[in-house]
């Protein structure tokens, strides 16, 4: 099995999160003003062009081969897993990509009235995105909101294992034993939604909890900091998306500081094993359970 590569568990262990708000301005900050490295798209956030963009007005102080870009590729793609990627790349402008996801392990609803699911299966999908790495479209390959018998289940029969796995992580979803799980078999846990954004809506705010602020206190720094570098120390590669160019400063500056082993498990006893980002119906997925 390959080796998970040195240059990202060391460093690049923070990188931006996109989504369909972000700008070409805020990626283009994030790299040039912020040292920002791995940019974090997707097909089905309709913004790379916009990312694309920002990496070639960068381009003459960051070249290319010193970013990191990761996209993904929808359900409704899987049947032509190349020509996705290559519709990535085009909208992107680029020759190749870091690294290139499975979106979600679950289909799309074709008929909502039947619940009539499109899925093809697995190991085609995951043979397709082998070949390619071997056509040099992209250096790696990974996944996304796969859970450990899935993962199990894909690492059975991959010629080239899933390099990463871009799962929700923040403190109230530590989910420890996956991450240990993934990181046992080289693959890096890539934390979304590291601050739980949208955990309002069921009545809770991570930012917000008095561990959290307590801690915020004692170390000088702000909330986000707090759940950023838990996150890092945890050996996830953290995402944290911003739409605006204030936030970029503010979540690269977790990078700046220790947060003490007896806190961090402070930290860790906040688990609730609670999802934010769950597959919705309105997006037309479905098919499979994908979650504990």
């Amino acid at each position: 099995m390959q080796q998970v590569e040195e240059q990202l568990i060391k460093p690049i262990i923070l990188g931006l999160g996109t989504s369909r708000e972000t700008t070409k301005e805020v990626v283009q900050s994030a790299i040039l003003d912020y040292n920002y490295r791995l940019i974090d798209t997707a097909a089905f956030y309709l913004n790379e062009p916009a990312v694309g963009e920002a990496i070639k007005a960068a381009a003459d102080k960051v070249p290319r081969k010193d970013l990191f870009i990761v996209s993904k590729i929808w359900n409704d793609a899987k049947e032509d897993v190349e020509g996705a990627l290559k519709d990535s790349l085009k909208r992107l402008d680029l020759e190749y990509l870091d690294l290139y996801l499975i979106h979600w392990p679950i289909g799309i609803c074709t008929d909502k009235d039947k619940w009539k699911y499109k899925q093809p299966p697995l190991h085609k999908t995951w043979a397709a995105m082998e070949a390619c790495v071997r056509k040099g479209l992209c250096k790696h390959i990974g996944i996304s909101n796969f859970n450990c018998q899935l993962t199990l289940d894909l690492l059975s029969y991959a010629e080239i294992p899933p390099y990463a796995n871009q799962i929700e992580l923040h403190p109230y979803c530590t989910q420890r034993k996956f991450v240990k799980y993934c990181l046992a078999n080289n693959i890096i846990p890539m934390a979304y939604g590291p601050l739980a954004a949208g955990a309002e809506a069921k009545g809770l705010n991570l930012l917000n909890d008095p561990v959290i602020v307590s801690l915020a206190e004692k170390y000088k720094k702000t909330p986000s900091q707090i759940c950023l570098q838990w996150g890092m120390a945890n050996e996830h590669l953290v995402i944290p998306r911003t739409k605006t160019i204030t936030r970029l400063k503010e979540n690269i500056e977790a990078l700046g500081f220790i947060i003490e082993p007896e806190d961090l498990k402070k930290i860790d006893e906040l688990d609730k094993n609670q999802r934010i980002y769950l597959p919705s119906v309105e997006f037309g997925m479905g098919g499979i359970p994908i979650f504990d």
